[in-house]
């Protein structure tokens, strides 16, 4: 009994081997063989590496393209999106606003204008009582803010004054300030003199011309003072009389028709009169 067992037993396990061989078989026989692709230049290929090796066949185009659509088709991994990337600045951007070129401004052209006309002022400023000049004397324009100082002469001028009306002022040491207005026309020369009066208190001349010979009085006769300009002709009685002159020694000098000159010096002082009786010889 235990020898038919045993042989039972390695029967079964035959049994089951065989079974499992068969059915390997026919497993094997079932499944498609083990595909791959091979690309060539031309197209796709597919060969079967199961058993001996075959030609690889082409594959058809509408095989590639039905690949391709579904490919195209197949939604891709979800996952996290790629990045946007930051847009750079762009390089008018970052320029400062004080940097950028801007448009130059328009230039409005100056409209010409015509020259203004102009004149000239020439004068002198003199001694009110002597008419002498007076030198270094500070003469000013009005209206224009020019100045100018006398020559020693006392002359003074203004070239290419504009047009209008002014005022000239003349100063000096010891003297009175003095002013007189004047009109500049276009292309014309104004003469303008000021006298400026002393400071200095003065003393006065006077007197009568007669003749030697009779001892009438001289009418007509021409009396002067110099230094200076002071002159003046005796009335009718011969009578001559300086009221105003400043200390200090003058010529007085007497002319007149039909008689010889007569010249004396004298000596004037402040506050005080001089009285000075000329007699003229006949011819």
């Amino acid at each position: 009994m235990r020898r038919i067992g045993r042989w039972a037993a390695w029967a079964l396990l035959a049994l089951t081997m065989a079974s499992l061989i068969l059915a390997v078989g026919q497993a094997s026989s079932t499944v498609p063989s083990f595909l791959v692709f091979q690309t060539n230049v031309h197209s796709l290929a597919i060969g079967n590496y199961h058993g001996a090796s075959q030609a690889l066949a082409p594959l058809s185009e509408q095989v590639i393209n039905d690949v391709n659509r579904d490919l195209a088709s197949t939604p891709g991994p979800t996952g996290t999106p790629l990045s946007t990337a930051t847009p750079q600045p762009s390089l008018e951007s970052l320029v400062p606003p004080s940097s950028k070129p801007t448009s130059a401004p328009t230039v409005t052209p100056t409209p010409l204008t015509s020259p203004v006309p102009t004149g000239s002022i020439t004068g002198t400023v003199q001694d009110d009582q002597t008419g002498v000049g007076i030198a270094n004397a500070l003469v000013t324009l009005s209206l224009g803010g020019l100045s100018t100082i006398t020559s020693s002469t006392g002359a003074f001028g203004f070239r290419n004054v504009p047009t209008g009306t002014y005022t000239v002022t003349g100063s000096a040491t010891g003297y009175h300030v003095a002013s007189t207005g004047v009109t500049v026309t276009a292309g014309h020369n104004a003469n303008v003199n000021l006298h400026l009066v002393s400071l200095t208190p003065s003393g006065s001349v006077q007197g009568t011309v007669k003749s030697s010979a009779a001892g009438k009085a001289v009418p007509g006769a021409t009396v002067t003072l110099s230094p200076g300009t002071l002159a003046m002709v005796t009335d009718s009685t011969g009578y001559y009389g300086f009221p105003s002159v400043y200390p200090g020694t003058y010529t007085l000098t007497v002319t007149a028709a039909g008689y010889q000159p007569n010249s004396q010096t004298i000596t004037v002082q402040s506050g005080h009169t001089v009285k000075v009786n000329v007699s003229l010889t006949p011819l």
